[in-house]
């Protein structure tokens, strides 16, 4: 690829945060690209508060007008991160941690990105409610321990307020505070909404049932971010924890001999059926929620997860974490993550690692969630039946093809043509639209994403 251009280019100036710069810019509407299947640039920057964008004009050279101190935040997550750089010896570990710690989510290459999503533990890899709530359990159990033995600071905290109060609200100040120090994403503020709400209700002794628990926690993060309901995280998290709230109880086993090696042993044992329960239940019933979505699912996603929540969340985030106070182990964090993606790689690459369908109706995909539903909270045979058949007839769904007609599809591909003509049984495409740089293109921005969401083969 080459831009043709073979004039002089002035380097860029290193950009810090608190730093205030003066640029003849030229500011716009702003416009994003509409298609099927794809991204919606307008509706996100909306959701954000963006209301238009622009480009710098190259009348003159930006002028630099000092540094203010009003952003300590960023200026500390900038300095973090190149902590992170420097102690790291590769970069692409370094992006990883860097991901995990700070929710910079674009220090991961776009190669690790579809590993990632190919083995379905893309929601391990960024700043996410179970990063969030391990750390306020953490911190939790921490201010807990402190005020129980406040006894040699003078008189006992205990005595004014419960150690299981302080606790409470202890680890939620620590999890909003790594949300803002994290970037305060809209996932993050979601897990620190519903923290909030879970607490209140455990600190005023509130029996309520776990369905309105639930209810509640969801309507106050659409009050504090209705735009969040435009947004697949959202779904899936609230589905997935209704999902475990709506799992039976696991039968238990009466008789067994209570000894030391045996209680312990039964203790694991039932802690990973536990894991491979949960993991198996949600993986059934995220699936027609991540096939409406997303239009595919990961097949190695179950075995995959059951290794790398465990990894993640007890290895390799706590490194990440303790890396702040001491930077050596964060190279130890970096061999860790080494070690995933040596796991993860060759399961990528396996050609059936990933289910791939046509974006169902909204009818079909509604059925395959009751499908879902039905199947984990009934122990009957018809119920299971039925649930099994819907469940099936959503992930089995394929787009009809115009018999004895032909379908022409133009793609907003910005400037140039992308057309894509569809027949009963042959696809054409005519153009792919203009390149813009090394790795970026239309045909990987526009047209990928319109043939995947119609479940096109692609040789």
């Amino acid at each position: 690829y080459s831009s043709g251009f073979d004039g002089e280019v002035k380097a860029l100036p290193v950009l810090r945060a608190g730093e205030r710069w003066r640029l003849p810019v030229r500011l716009k509407r702003p416009h994003g690209l509409v298609n099927p299947g794809g991204f919606d640039t307008e509706l996100w920057l909306w959701s954000q508060g963006v209301q238009a964008s622009g480009q710098v004009r190259e009348t003159r050279w930006p002028q630099p007008l000092g540094r203010t101190w009003r952003y300590p935040v960023e200026q500390w997550r900038q300095s973090t991160r190149e902590s992170i750089f420097r102690s790291v010896s590769d970069n692409r570990w370094a992006g990883q941690i860097a991901a995990l710690l700070l929710g910079d989510q674009a220090s991961i290459s776009a190669k690790d990105w579809e590993v990632f999503r190919l083995t379905g533990i893309a929601h391990l890899m960024s700043i996410s409610g179970l990063h969030i709530t391990l750390w306020a359990w953490m911190a939790s159990r921490l201010v807990s321990a402190i005020w129980r033995r406040s006894d040699g600071f003078g008189p006992s905290w205990c005595l004014r307020y419960p150690a299981g109060h302080a606790g409470l609200w202890g680890g939620l100040c620590f999890a909003a505070a790594y949300a803002v120090f994290s970037g305060w994403g809209v996932p993050a503020q979601r897990t620190v909404c519903m923290l909030a709400v879970a607490n209140l209700l455990q600190w005023r002794a509130y029996r309520w049932p776990v369905w309105e628990r639930w209810l509640l926690a969801a309507a106050a993060v659409c009050l504090w971010d209705p735009w969040a309901l435009l947004q697949p995280g959202f779904w899936l998290s609230f589905v997935a924890v209704g999902m475990l709230f709506w799992m039976p109880p696991q039968a238990t086993v009466s008789g067994a001999v209570a000894t030391p090696v045996a209680s312990w042993r039964h203790k694991l044992v039932k802690q990973l059926r536990q894991l491979w329960r949960e993991q198996w239940w949600l993986t059934l019933a995220l699936t027609p929620l991540t096939l409406w979505l997303f239009q595919q699912v990961s097949l190695v996603g179950l075995g995959v997860n059951l290794l790398a929540i465990p990894w993640v969340t007890l290895v390799v985030t706590p490194l990440t974490f303790a890396g702040v106070v001491w930077s050596p182990l964060w190279q130890v964090a970096g061999w860790t993550l080494q070690v995933l993606m040596t796991v993860l790689e060759p399961l990528s690459q396996l050609p059936w690692a990933v289910w791939r369908t046509a974006a169902p109706p909204v009818w079909l995909g509604v059925l395959g969630l009751v499908g879902s539903v039905l199947w984990i909270g009934s122990r009957q045979r018809w119920v299971r039946f039925v649930s099994a058949v819907s469940w099936l007839a959503m992930v089995c769904w394929q787009s009809p093809r115009p018999e004895g007609t032909v379908q022409m599809l133009f793609a907003d591909i910005g400037q140039g043509n992308a057309v894509w003509v569809r027949t009963a049984r042959h696809s054409l495409v005519f153009d792919t639209g203009p390149r813009f740089g090394l790795d970026n293109d239309a045909g990987q921005r526009v047209l990928l994403p319109i043939l995947q969401h119609m479940n096109e083969r692609i040789p």
